[in-house]
């Protein structure tokens, strides 16, 4: 008898263990575009983020991302040190993406409900995201819109002109299962 009680409880504990998955961000590309009546401008951060992504029976659980901001170039150092210096870089030197409420929409689309944190103020977003599974990978990919004055920030000015508030954010995530 015991060893069949021992036998029963190896078997839910390995279950369980293989219920809950974990997968590390392997690879990173994240992008973001800002807009001004003068000129359009890009920056991109290639693998400097890092994440972890968890899953459970294979519906995704929860998913957290943190991007150096520092990590995000658009081809002028000049620019680039005015955004840090717009985004308060030095006191808050990463943006964060956090969710817990993911929903599985079909085969290929979640939808996530979670936070950005950025200039130490979070704020709720809605994200809808194109899922690639492969054996022991998930791929996020999508493109969506932020204000930056959702994050009390001063927009910067040129030529007597604020850039544009929102901003095009385009990321594609890939997890690799923790094994």
């Amino acid at each position: 008898m015991k060893i069949v009680v021992l036998f029963m409880g190896l078997v839910l504990l390995f279950a369980e263990a293989k219920a809950q998955e974990t997968y590390s961000l392997n690879s990173s590309k994240i992008t973001y575009s800002g807009y001004h009546v003068a000129h359009n401008w890009t920056g991109v951060s290639e693998e400097a983020a890092k994440g972890l992504l968890t899953a459970s029976n294979g519906a995704l659980q929860r998913i957290a991302i943190t991007v150096p901001l520092s990590s995000f170039d658009s081809n002028s150092s000049n620019r680039d040190s005015n955004a840090l210096r717009v985004l308060n870089a030095i006191l808050h030197p990463e943006v964060r993406f956090y969710s817990e409420q993911i929903e599985q929409i079909d085969d290929e689309t979640v939808e996530l409900f979670g936070f950005f944190e950025l200039n130490g103020i979070q704020e709720n977003y809605r994200l809808n995201l194109r899922l690639i599974r492969e054996s022991d990978q998930i791929q996020l990919i999508g493109d969506f819109k932020v204000n930056l004055s959702d994050f009390d920030l001063k927009l910067p000015r040129f030529l007597f002109k604020p850039v544009e508030d929102e901003i095009d954010l385009s990321v594609d995530l890939k997890f690799k299962q923790n094994l």
